[in-house]
Formats: C-alpha cells, structure tokens, sequence
C-alpha cells in the first residue's frame, strides 16, 4: 500500500494537464533553430524551449520488448536512418488508469475539479523510452546527469508525467533525465515456463533501468552530459527500484549518486526469486496460461491487471535472484546517497475504526511492544488516525531510510537523511502526503495545488540542495542552511518544510524498536 502512485499535476512547460503526450506549442521554437544531435547511432531532432533548454523526448533507449522479447532482458535498440524527430514523448507502458485515479482523488481533497485530469491513453508495449532536457553550456565543461526512475507501485506510471517535466530542474545547470520501464507482470513477474530466458526472470524493469543508464553514459557528450557523474534519483517504487540497483552486480559502477525519495526498502523486503516465481505459477495457472509461448501471444491488454483478475496478491517489485539484484547484505560502496521520507506517508491511506487504525499502524512492530510504543510522549494528545499514521511512516517509510543512510555512511560514502515537512495550505485531510515534495524538486507545481511564497521559496532551497548533491555528492552550497553528513547512532535529520535545517527525530525511538526486533 505505501507505495501507491505519487502526485501528478500540470505541465511544467505547458498551461495545460496533459496526460497522453503532449507539448505545449508555446514551447518551441521554429523548426530551423530546432536542436540536433547524434546519439545511439542516430540523428535526433529535439525542441528548443524559450528558457533556452533544449529537449529530446520519446528517445528510444533499447528494442521494443513485445513478441520473444517479452520477458527477456532489455536488447539493445535497432538504429533508424535519416533525421528522427524527438518532440514528442512516447507511450507510456502498459498500466491501468490508477495514477489517474489517484491524482483525481488529490485534486479532488484541494477542491478541483477531478474531471479535468483526463485518463492515460498514450500508452504501449513499445514503450522503452527515455526524455532528456540539458540547458546550454559556458565553456566545454561536462554537466552532471540526474536520472529520474518514476513511482506508481511498480504498476502505474511514466516518465512524462507533468510533475515529472525536467526543464526548470535543468535550469540548475544539471541534464535531466527521466525513462519509462516496464512494470507490473511484463516487468516484475518471474515467468515460469520453459523458454522463458536462460537466466532467472522478474527483473525486467530493473533490466530496463540499467540499459537506459548505460544508454545515458555512453551517449552522455552528446547533449553535454559527463558519464562519470550520474545520479539517479525517484521517489515511491522508483526509489525502491534504486536501491535494488545499489544491490546490483550488473549496475556496478554505472552511477555515482543516489537520491531516494519515499521509497527505501529496508532488509528482507525483496523477496527471493524461488517466492516471486511460487506467486506467478499460481497467477499463470489461475489464468489458465501453460506456455511461455501462448503468454506471449496474448495482447498485453490481457496482462496489465492478471494479479487482480487471478485474485493471486503479489506485490510486483524488484527480486533478489542472485543476477539483477544480489542478496540484501550487499550493497555499492562507491555511491553517495540522499534519502528520505515525507511527514505523513501514510494518513491519506489510514481508515476504519480506532482500533483498525491503531492495528494497522502498529502491524510492522513486535506484539510485545505495541503497548509501550502507544505510551511513547510523541503520541500524547493524537488521534488514532494521527499515531496510526506516524506508526506506519515510521515502519514503512523513515526507518528504512535511516538504516540506508547508515549503511552507506557505514561504507565510508556520504550520506544525507532527511524529513519533508511542508504542508500545503488546504492539506488538512492529508498532511504532508506521499510525493507531496516531488513539484518542489521539479518546480512544477499545478494551478490546483495552492502555492504561495512559502512553498517558492523551498523549491529553490530543495533544487539547489539536489542539484549541488548531483555535482559534488554535497547538498550544501551559498546561502543555504547547513544540512550536516548523516552518522548512524546521531538522532538528526535534515527538515525540508516551513523550517529548513538539522532537527531531532522524532521517529527515533520507533526505528530503534524495529531495529531491537530485527
């Protein structure tokens, strides 16, 4: 549940929600000042904004998976001839219409009408695609790469979201980069057939992160970039999917930054790929599908949503299968890391009674400890709601953060913890929910999302902290409060909200509850 889709709004470089492809025609120029370059073998035609940014958009990154290459790793992208155009994003993949559904229900909770976000309908199998936005250079100096892997529960979402468009972020003097891959059972089901792959399977979308990595680094001086300096950074699913990559033997080396948002996974929370492999037998078999063959002759229509047509629950995410992702003991040792977590994760989706609450909350804690835990100081004068809430952010969201910022820190790297704080005015209902800090990095915030000078003022403060961390490893820089390197055992995070700066965690002594029960 914690990792549902995160919040989309409007476009940055439009005036208009467009969730199926768009680009506002006040964006471009004419098409003889149209930027070029050549890239994966071929000639790309993008689009000059009018901050002077350059954009390249629906770049393909490797081959369409569909027919054999469904559920087989990513293969490399088969070179087009001529000029290609690069103005317009591509499909989506395959999902159903649950980030649409959920942004209606935000809109809805700040008093907008939920029928002016349309459903997504540019969406495919063919789908493996990359955006690129990189501001113009001084001098011959290479600008650091931030890629951004998008949430959506490893089922829902894609790359051009609006609150997802890099242009302004790009204005920071980085290269933006946000990629599409592939999710839900095309993505993250373990195949159990014959002929399925000569390697073990349900990894495809983390396959699909690392072959646009690679694309990125290899193509890097094309659009300005310097491969030695990548940082990957999302948020919800797509911050669980970096970790995993920070477990990864085969994305050794290929980043050099990391910064998740809402989305650690803590120790045990992969699962192995003889478990994942259990849960898609029964799937397949529940489907009456008996061969990699017929499951791959069926339309991609009839796969987005097997886990609910089956009644099967699984969890699609990354597994520890001994290739893609390595055991939970092993992680890089050459990678610096931001992470983190918003105030109130969980509240918008805590319901019931006092006591399902209150159950729910406390579900991830021993049974021999709920009750001192209740009688904690921090949970004087809160609703069940209120307890529930900072029980599950705490289990679900901080607490793996923190042990992710020690375990970088205990590897010699840098690491930075912190707490996005700032809740919006007319937010009451839901706090500072989950992905609530996404349009302050990407200063992309919608016409329905009240935003005053306050909220101005902490993106600016929040992208210049991302992008001082992609140049340098160093959020810090000129006139910004001091954000201090994380130590394990020191109870400080770093608050992102109405105050910014070094602050108590609160949330301690719940991790530490978790951390005696491990």
């Amino acid at each position: 549940m914690w990792q549902r889709a995160q919040l989309i709004t409007a476009l940055a470089i439009g005036t208009v929600a467009c969730l199926s492809g768009c680009l506002d025609s006040k964006s471009r120029f004419s098409a003889d000042t149209a930027p070029t370059m050549v890239a994966g073998g071929e000639t790309l035609v993008g689009v000059k904004l009018e901050s002077g940014i350059s954009a390249y958009l629906g770049v393909p990154y490797a081959a369409a998976p569909v027919g054999d290459l469904r559920w087989r790793p990513a293969e490399p992208h088969v070179v087009r001839q001529g000029s290609i155009d690069t103005s317009h994003y591509g499909p989506a993949c395959p999902q159903s219409q649950g980030n649409p559904e959920w942004y209606r229900m935000v809109a809805e909770g700040f008093g907008h009408d939920a029928a002016a976000i349309p459903d997504l309908t540019n969406m495919d199998e063919d789908c493996l695609y990359l955006n690129i936005w990189t501001p113009s250079r001084e001098g011959s100096a290479a600008l650091p790469i931030m890629i951004w892997v998008h949430g959506g529960s490893n089922v829902n979402g894609w790359a051009y979201e609006p609150n997802y468009i890099g242009a302004r972020l790009a204005g920071q003097g980085v290269v933006v980069v946000s990629i599409n891959y592939r999710m839900g059972s095309l993505g993250f089901l373990p195949v159990p057939f014959e002929g399925a792959g000569d390697m073990p399977s349900g990894n495809y979308g983390i396959s699909d992160i690392i072959a646009a990595v690679q694309w990125v680094r290899d193509n890097s001086a094309a659009f300005g970039g310097d491969s030695d300096n990548i940082t990957l950074f999302g948020e919800s699913a797509g911050a669980a999917d970096i970790y995993a990559l920070l477990k990864s033997p085969q994305a050794d080396g290929i980043f050099r930054r990391a910064i998740l948002e809402s989305g650690a996974l803590g120790p045990g929370d992969m699962p192995s790929f003889d478990i994942a492999q259990a849960r898609a037998k029964e799937m397949f078999s529940k489907a009456n599908i008996t061969s990699v063959e017929a499951a791959r002759a069926l339309p991609w229509q009839d796969l987005v949503d097997l886990h609910n047509a089956t009644g099967v629950d699984y969890y699609h995410g990354p597994v520890v299968d001994g290739y893609w992702v390595n055991d939970t003991e092993r992680f890089h040792d050459d990678v610096d890391v931001i992470v983190g977590s918003n105030l109130n994760e969980m509240l918008m989706y805590i319901g019931g009674s006092d006591a399902e609450m209150l159950a729910e909350g406390l579900a991830d804690y021993p049974v021999d400890i709920r009750s001192s835990l209740l009688a904690l100081p921090m949970f004087e004068n809160r609703s069940a709601q209120e307890i529930a809430d900072v029980l599950s952010t705490a289990s679900q969201f901080h607490c793996p953060s923190r042990r992710i910022a020690d375990m970088a820190a205990g590897r010699g790297k840098d690491s930075f913890l912190y707490r996005f704080t700032r809740k919006r005015v007319g937010a009451d209902a839901y706090g500072v929910y989950h992905g609530a800090e996404i349009p302050y990095v990407f200063d992309t915030h919608d016409d329905w999302l009240p935003t005053n000078a306050d909220d101005r003022k902490l993106t600016a403060t929040m992208m210049a902290y991302w992008s001082n961390f992609a140049r340098s490893g160093n959020p810090n820089g000129l006139g910004l409060p001091e954000w201090p390197v994380h130590a394990p055992g020191q109870n400080v995070v770093q608050e992102l909200g109405d105050h910014v700066g070094a602050t108590d965690d609160f949330m301690a002594p719940l991790c530490d509850a978790l951390n005696g029960s491990n």
